[in-house]
């Protein structure tokens, strides 16, 4: 019988899809641009191991703008450790995962197959099945990471465990995504905001090594800079302190 002709396997997603809903709705009321990410990358580790019955311990690989892996949240010690094995063999699930930007399933079986030095270490650990699900990239041709799931039943994930993990991380994903977006932008108005009070700062300094000097605006400055140098000051410090001299 056609999976669409029984109506008891809809019904099936439905307890599933509700959990999902309830998990990514306590991450968007958790998103805070003043908390660091990896507070939603745990939080996203703890949820998808809650939703999905086969999967044991999750983590989330990321990569940095040299193309490094590592580790940011993980729920369980034995996560590092797999990640580890990937990290250093340069195969497995999630950088093949991030790498191809699809998700790569495997139960002990398959996972012997395409990656038998991994696999052969991993059961060390417990570890025969393995689900990673990227995340959507911060920038465009840029990779950000992947979900792991692990698990320890030789059988490995269902179908339906994948599609549901692949939504729920795509949404999670794209939400922290946002969030790091908006604290970028909030850090360069920052950034800016202070450059520009900088060089108010540094203006009325010279101006002030103008009028008592009598020295024009460049030679003020290389002033300040020459008693920033000598003093392992900044020239901002260094201007305050003048600035501050005259209301003495």
């Amino acid at each position: 019988m056609d999976v669409a002709d029984n109506p008891s396997n809809d019904n099936d997603w439905f307890p599933p899809l509700d959990a999902a809903t309830q998990a990514l709705q306590d991450l968007y009321r958790t998103l805070n641009p003043t908390d660091h990410v990896e507070t939603y990358l745990n939080k996203l580790c703890q949820h998808a191991v809650e939703l999905v019955d086969d999967a044991d311990m999750a983590g989330v690989t990321v990569f940095d703008r040299d193309g490094n892996p590592s580790t940011a949240a993980l729920t369980s010690p034995t996560v590092r450790a797999i990640d580890e094995l990937q990290y250093l063999a340069g195969v497995g699930p999630c950088l093949e995962a991030v790498e191809k930007f699809e998700v790569v399933v495997a139960d002990q079986d398959a996972a012997a197959q395409r990656w038998p030095g991994l696999a052969a270490e991993a059961k060390t650990y417990g570890v025969v099945s393995f689900l990673s699900v990227p995340l959507p990239p911060l920038e465009m041709g840029v990779r950000t990471g992947a979900v792991n799931l692990y698990g320890t039943r030789s059988d490995g994930f269902a179908r339906a465990e994948v599609a549901l993990t692949n939504l729920f991380t795509t949404a999670a994903g794209y939400a922290i995504m946002s969030v790091e977006r908006y604290r970028g932008a909030r850090n360069f108005a920052l950034q800016l905001e202070r450059a520009l009070d900088s060089r108010a700062v540094i203006d009325q300094a010279k101006g002030v090594l103008m009028a008592v000097h009598a020295v024009d605006s460049e030679t003020a400055f290389r002033m300040l800079v020459e008693t920033s140098q000598e003093s392992n000051k900044k020239v901002r410090l260094v201007a305050e302190e003048l600035l501050a001299s005259l209301c003495r």
